[in-house]
């Protein structure tokens, strides 16, 4: 029923992607930010056309991810999901956990070639098991996203979509299963929508036409 609810809930959310290409909730507490070294790296050689079509510019953002002064020489654990947009404005958003102070989590964006610190999660009081919900850098590989960007666009013109083009793939992890796995945009056709997922190795996990509420 979790795993069940948890899909449900994403492909709700993606289907609102099409039309907004905003940051993380904004609603989201800030705590107070790490020293200015944190906050970017030097700019890495920019990518052209779709961000999620370029597996090396992906694999250029995860090195230059692991090569930020604070993360340098250290290991370097992914919270949660990782974010992969395109659309109006091309970017990746990852929650890191802070390696110097392990109870808190940093958020990251990269855009234009670098990364950025924003800001701090605020884990809730009543306890948030934290270890549970981390991945190793090492175990993660960005360019992964390309291929599952391309299986998506290849099932929406088979679907005749209105939109072809991939403009989101999420790397999700299912924490209570322990299970990583890729969650796309809803592939929106004329009076239909399909939602389409991914193993972590790339093959499909699931592909189905989703209902329409009615009375």
């Amino acid at each position: 029923m979790h795993t069940r609810l948890k899909l449900q809930l994403l492909a709700l959310c993606s289907s609102t992607l099409l039309l907004c290409a905003c940051g993380p909730n904004e609603a989201v507490a800030m705590a107070a930010a790490p020293p200015a070294a944190a906050a970017s790296a030097e700019t890495v050689a920019s990518y052209r056309g779709n961000l999620l079509e370029d597996a090396a510019a992906l694999q250029a953002a995860q090195d230059a991810l692991k090569n930020l002064p604070p993360f340098r020489g250290k290991a370097v654990n992914v919270f949660d999901n990782i974010d992969f947009f395109d659309g109006v404005r091309p970017r990746i958003e990852a929650d890191i956990q802070n390696p110097d102070r392990p109870e808190k989590i940093d958020h990251y964006v990269y855009d234009q070639g670098r990364w950025r610190y924003t800001d701090t999660l605020r884990i809730p009081p009543e306890g948030l098991d934290i270890p549970k919900k981390l991945t190793p850098l090492s175990r993660v590989r960005f360019a992964d996203a390309a291929a599952v960007a391309a299986a998506w666009s290849q099932k929406a013109r088979s679907m005749n979509a209105v939109v072809t083009e991939p403009y989101f793939v999420s790397y999700v992890l299912l924490d209570k299963e322990r299970k990583r796995f890729w969650h796309t945009a809803t592939i929106e056709a004329v009076g239909e929508q399909y939602y389409l997922s991914f193993h972590a190795d790339g093959s499909v996990w699931e592909f189905k036409k989703l209902g329409r509420e009615g009375p």
